[in-house]
């Protein structure tokens, strides 16, 4: 087995596709941003909670810091190819 992909996260072997368009896929973005949040959401009700429900084991308060960490990762890669495939407007000579 290749060593390197037993040890990789699914955000470091996804990339945005080739037939994608240029620009910034803000929808995508949007998204990822919303699942973000949600899920720091559930945490956080996990900890402001004053019921007397069970505490989440350790392993699934980590599981859940790794998603987010995760999905920063995936905006992260949707911000670069929204930098990579825009025109500057340096370039263009568009002022705003």
């Amino acid at each position: 087995m290749n060593n390197a992909l037993s040890c990789s996260l699914p955000e470091d072997l996804l990339d945005v596709s080739d037939d994608v368009e240029a620009g910034i896929p803000i929808d995508a973005i949007t998204c990822a941003i919303n699942r973000a949040d949600s899920v720091l959401t559930l945490l956080e009700d996990h900890f402001e909670s004053e019921s007397d429900r069970p505490r989440l084991a350790n392993h699934v308060l980590a599981a859940v810091i790794w998603d987010v960490r995760g999905t920063l990762g995936l905006i992260k890669t949707l911000t670069l190819h929204g930098d990579a495939t825009s025109t500057p407007r340096a370039k263009t000579g568009g002022a705003q």
